[in-house]
């Protein structure tokens, strides 16, 4: 007796990665600046230290200085090309918001076609994000979620070595992110189920500890301080006239005990 049952409709189901577009998107990003970056040395070496017979030691001496400005030309060039490509990506496949259908591979629905643009902008943004984080001009992180993601960074927005959100974030002034803090506006239901992209909110003057998850589609109210560990759900809110927020759910933490965290 034959036990092997036979499902001729099941179909294997697998997520594959366009392994071709991540090594153009990122090569090219990085190329481009890159020569660029080599031409303004070029100009400087043939253009001022040959004809001007510059002396050796204070050639050594400027080359630093030079090398430091070129890496931060270089980083701006590299924002700035990203977020062309994504300019050009967008008219094809305008970034929404909403629950959608996770479709992997049928281009010829709409759900495909959008989660097709949405993988390729988290792909182009991740490099400039990365180099941005570890140079010596950390401020440049801002620059790049406002030019290549769709985020709005008010001022005086400092993150430090944490998990930004790359696309659809709305964080008003003064606001604080501590390390290992995690934003993230989209959330996949189940492996081939629905993807939430919604916009995370964070109002002004707003401290958020380490260890946090904030979900898509919740919204830090203003001058609200989230303590380490808590979790901000999906949709999350807080409640009116409470500014203090701790555990998984984010809840307000009883009055009586504020003394002791501040």
């Amino acid at each position: 007796m034959n036990n092997t049952t036979s499902a001729p409709n099941d179909q294997k189901q697998t997520v594959d990665l366009p392994l071709l577009d991540f090594f153009k998107i990122n090569f090219i990003s990085f190329l481009v600046p890159l020569y660029a970056c080599l031409a303004l040395f070029l100009l400087f070496e043939y253009g001022f230290i040959i004809p001007f017979s510059i002396p050796l030691v204070f050639h050594l001496f400027l080359l630093p200085f030079l090398f430091l400005i070129l890496y931060y030309i270089y980083l701006i060039i590299l924002i700035e090309f990203s977020a062309l490509w994504v300019k050009f990506w967008n008219k094809k496949s305008p970034p929404v918001q909403g629950v959608f259908e996770r479709v992997l591979s049928d281009m010829t629905k709409e759900e495909g076609k959008m989660i097709k643009y949405y993988h390729k902008r988290g792909f182009i943004i991740k490099f400039p994000m990365w180099l941005t984080a570890k140079s010596p001009f950390p401020w440049l992180i801002n620059r790049t979620l406002r030019r290549i993601g769709h985020n709005k960074i008010g001022k005086n927005v400092i993150y430090t070595d944490n998990y930004v959100g790359l696309e659809f974030t709305e964080i008003e002034d003064n606001t604080f992110l501590y390390p290992t803090s995690a934003l993230s506006s989209h959330a996949v239901n189940s492996i081939f189920g629905k993807i939430s992209i919604l916009e995370i909110k964070i109002g002004r003057n707003s401290t958020i500890y380490p260890g946090i998850i904030i979900g898509p589609g919740a919204e830090v109210k203003e001058q609200n301080v989230i303590y380490p560990n808590t979790v901000l759900h999906k949709n999350w809110r807080g409640k009116p006239n409470e500014f203090y927020y701790y555990g998984s759910p984010g809840r307000p933490i009883d009055k009586k005990f504020l003394v002791y965290l501040k």
